[in-house]
């Protein structure tokens, strides 16, 4: 049993509907990290990616979207049963851990960090770790229409703001963060710091262990940058608390703002002469025959003449054959802190996307791997320059389009597109069985057994399915689910292959059966092809008639 795993319940013994995530600790650690969201916050968690993945203690994340709103985690209409809810998550998490108050550190950002003040100050855990929190709440979300209607009322009535306004505040002017260790995460170049940060730090007179950590960066220019550039500060704190151990900062000052202007703009000069050239994938998908694609793509440094424009393209190359499609320029934020090298340079321009919204066409080329490079240039600096495009994540996006198969794919090293027919090789490998199909009206349905001897099929990722009807004058092609049916899939399964093939049974969406085009009508050959790795396999599910 893994006991790091993170599970996703929703708890429901509350007035409201509440959904968590929970680890369990390493070790003999005993503490409890809880953590609030900030807004936009990836599928409604902060910090749930890898960044606590080292840190040995219980960790409960809870999410802020009740009916569809954020609360703050506090109240509806000025009925707080959504903190009454979310309070009792938390004492019921630590009674079931037997950890006490001491023993449990808040964490937020924003949003969150407001929430980890107000929990951490009303009901006394003991340690609070807030990046950029709002301290007037009532006056920041009746200025967001959606989310303050939904905490203030309707009206959004101004003593409604006054109390939310003073809601951490209140508590800090009575006792001044008495008996907390408070770590508060700030920077001046955060647009909120004169009206939500400033005004508010004297009100932490009484607390013995308040610890301000105030960044002055060049690569922290806004409110959502502060987090991440004190991301490993943050998590040393928390590391630091789980063992018991509350660190004491003070009033610290981290980042670097002397700049030296002369060797910025000599290195920035050098870098652009140097022949380089950026250009990163990051958002990719394929609709139709089309690619759909963006992301970043610039000359690095700086001319020491001035700023001046440059051109864009994608090239698909193929054995010493290639196609180049224009691209068009378009924003790009955060690039001085993404790509910093040595000084801060806003690639503002930075960005690419196809010209037209449907994308970057395919129709025309020939069946074939391509691989994907962007070319940039600058005529009024005699540059011109091309390097191959590379993605940001991996990814590995397979689509039927009538007749072919078009892979998307790319990682660290190359981005890469494929065009092949989407009828493959028939291997004598290949295990398959229609075990279910039904034609009616135009929904046509099929289910079976399909997997190659040697392949795993131990995951909903391991492969794509599509059904194929070949006519005499036309082929279409229909993507498929997968399903995990041991129980059908295992007697197919030969004996002494100790391979693990459960997911390998195929089925339309839902068992629902998939919407046939009006002009399909006609004798067709049906086709199961399934798409893994570099291979397409096929198999033949005879005659159909339509």
């Amino acid at each position: 049993m893994d006991r790091r795993k993170v599970v996703t319940e929703t708890d429901t013994r509350g007035a409201v509907p509440v959904e968590y995530r929970f680890r369990a600790a390493d070790a003999d650690v005993r503490h409890l990290v809880v953590v609030f969201s900030g807004l936009g916050a990836p599928n409604g968690y902060h910090f749930a990616g890898r960044s606590l993945n080292a840190l040995r203690a219980n960790v409960l994340w809870i999410k802020d979207d009740f009916e569809g709103h954020y609360s703050y985690y506090l109240c509806r209409s000025m009925n707080f049963d959504i903190e009454a809810t979310v309070h009792h998550l938390i004492e019921s998490t630590m009674a079931r851990l037997s950890l006490t108050h001491d023993q449990v550190s808040l964490l937020g950002v924003s949003k969150g960090g407001s929430a980890a003040l107000y929990y951490g100050l009303k009901y006394g855990y003991r340690n609070i770790v807030t990046v950029v929190p709002q301290f007037l709440v009532g006056s920041y979300v009746r200025d967001r229409a959606v989310t303050g209607r939904y905490m203030l009322g309707e009206d959004m009535p101004q003593e409604h703001v006054a109390a939310l306004d003073d809601a951490i505040p209140g508590m800090l002017r009575m006792r001044g963060g008495q008996g907390h260790h408070v770590y508060l995460f700030t920077s001046e170049a955060d647009e909120q710091y004169e009206t939500e940060i400033a005004p508010h730090l004297d009100h932490f007179w009484a607390c013995e262990n308040f610890n301000l950590v105030k960044t002055r960066s060049e690569l922290v220019r806004q409110h959502g940058e502060v987090s991440a550039y004190n991301l490993q500060l943050i998590l040393g704190v928390l590391a630091a608390l789980a063992e018991g151990a509350a660190p004491r900062l003070g009033f610290l000052e981290n980042g670097d703002q002397h700049v030296d202007e002369e060797a910025r703009r000599r290195h920035l000069a050098e870098t652009r002469a140097a022949d380089t050239l950026t250009a990163v994938l990051t958002q990719q998908d394929v609709r139709g025959s089309n690619l759909l694609l963006s992301g970043e793509a610039f000359l690095p440094g700086e001319s020491p003449y001035g700023g001046f424009p440059e051109s864009k393209s994608l090239v698909l190359e193929n054995g010493g054959r290639h196609w180049e499609f224009p691209l068009s320029t378009t924003e790009a934020k955060y690039t001085y802190s993404r790509w910093f090298d040595g000084f801060a340079r806003d690639y503002a321009d930075g960005g690419f996307a196809p010209e037209a919204p449907s994308g970057i066409p395919l129709r025309g080329i020939p069946s074939g791997a391509y691989d994907l490079s962007v070319r940039v240039s600058s005529p009024s600096e005699g540059i011109d320059r091309r390097t191959p495009l590379v993605a940001r994540r991996p990814f590995d996006i397979r689509r039927p389009y009538g007749g072919l198969e078009i892979v998307f794919t790319g990682d660290e090293k190359r981005v890469r597109v494929i065009r092949r027919s989407v009828i493959g090789h028939f291997s004598q490998e290949a295990v398959f069985s229609l075990e279910k199909s039904w034609l009616e009206g135009r929904a046509l349905h099929v289910e079976g057994v399909f997997f190659v001897n040697g392949v795993p099929a131990d995951s909903h990722q391991h492969a794509m399915y599509y059904l194929v009807l070949r006519g005499a004058k036309s082929t279409h092609s229909f993507r498929l689910g997968k399903s995990h049916r041991p129980n059908a899939v295992r007697p197919h399964v030969r004996r002494g292959d100790y391979g693990t093939y459960d997911y390998g049974y195929f089925a339309t969406s839902g068992y629902k059966g998939v919407t046939l085009p009006e002009t399909v009508a006609g004798e067709y050959e049906m086709y199961l092809s399934m798409s893994t790795g570099g291979s397409l396999f096929s198999a033949s599910a005879g005659p159909i008639t339509i």
